[in-house]
This record gives structure tokens, sequence and C-alpha cells, in this order.
């Protein structure tokens, strides 16, 4: 039973290692990584890395291929155009149903992410400015409490922040300007303006679309 769990927890290691490369940046799309190079990496044999590559390549960051091995997706603009459309509809839903009815817990939590948001834009620290928009924007639909509404949200994560990262990096005064509309929204959820919540959540949406585009 022992072997049977460090197996699996050397699988979710890796997955989730070799998942950060990826996403913060460090292995962009293209990029070629051997198994050896990853195993020597991780200090872990190639068992555990093959299991995590095979579920990267279930949703789409990786591609495994017989005669060049592992290759880095390239996210294409059409898909990211996708992720944020569904993006879109899964937050200002989750907005409209939720504006008015969030208890103190939940804006605790959401200011304490706010916060550490500020510092990381002082900071210019795009990395982990990144991680805590995720967790914002996962806190909102997250609170729907329906599973199949947030399981959707993480699915399309990963690939968003890969996207949401290049116009960060590009324009480090965009961080400001994502932050004060991340606290807009927080101010907007605590009162019952149905509409202005989801305005506010899709103007945020559609901006950097916008850049993108």
């Amino acid at each position: 039973m022992a072997d049977i769990q460090t197996t699996k927890t050397m699988k979710d290691t890796a997955y989730e290692a070799i998942k950060e490369g990826i996403v913060s940046g460090e292995w962009s799309g293209g990029t070629f990584l051997s198994e050896k190079y990853l195993s020597e990496l991780l200090q872990m044999s190639k068992t555990p890395i093959r299991s995590a590559l095979d579920r990267l390549e279930m949703i789409g960051l990786v591609k495994l291929s017989p005669k060049q091995g592992v290759i880095v997706q390239e996210i294409s603009l059409k898909k990211i155009l996708e992720i944020y459309e569904l993006r879109l509809a899964l937050e200002t839903f989750a907005a409209k149903q939720m504006t008015g009815k969030l208890d103190d817990t939940f804006f605790m939590l959401m200011d304490r992410n706010l916060e550490q948001q500020a510092e990381a834009v002082k900071q210019e620290d795009v990395g982990l400015y990144v991680r805590l928009d995720r967790e914002f924007h996962e806190m909102i639909v997250r609170g729907l409490g329906n599973d199949e509404f947030t399981e959707a949200m993480s699915r399309i994560q990963d690939k968003f922040l890969i996207a949401v990262r290049t116009t960060f990096v590009k324009n480090k005064k965009r961080l400001w300007g994502s932050l004060e509309e991340h606290i807009r929204i927080r101010e907007a959820l605590t009162a019952r303006d149905v509409v202005r919540t989801e305005q506010l959540i899709a103007a945020h949406i559609e901006f950097v679309k916008t850049v993108l585009l």
C-alpha cells in the first residue's frame, strides 16, 4: 500500500511541477522536453514522468510525438479567445447569482487576496500576480457552490494563465489597471446592483481579449 501511495504522490508531484513550468512561461510553446531531462530535473524515474505527461497531453498543454518526443503546445489565438468566451459566460453568471448574497468569510478571503495582489503589483512580480489573479476569479465561480462550474473554471485556467501572463509581461502598467478593476468588482459584489457587477466583470475580461487582438 505504501508503494502505491508513493507512486501516486510522485505522479502528482511530476504533474504539478511540469505544469507549473509551462504555465509560468519557463517552457514556452514549442519547447522540447525529453523524459530524460525531466527525470533528472525532478529526481525521479521515468514512470511518474510519463504519467504526468499523459495527463498534460489530455488537457492540451503538451503534445507527445513518437518521433519528436514531448513538445510544449502553442496556445493558438483562436483557443485563447474561446477560453475568454467561456470565462465570460461562467463569471458573469456567477456574479449575477451572488451579488448581495455573499457572507463575511467570502469577503475576508477576497480582501486578503487583493492585499497580496497589491503587494505583487508594487514588486512588479508578474508570476505571483497571475497566480493571485487566478485565485480571485476562481473564488467568484467557486462561490456558487456548483461543482460543475468550479471544475469547468479550473480546467480552462491553466491555458488562460499562459495568455494573461504574456499580456502582463508586455505591459506591466496593466497590473495596476487589473488590480483596480478587481477592487471595483469586489465592491460591486457587496451591493445589490446585479447589472453593474455583470458589466464590470465583462469589461475586465473583454479588455484583455482586446489587448490580445
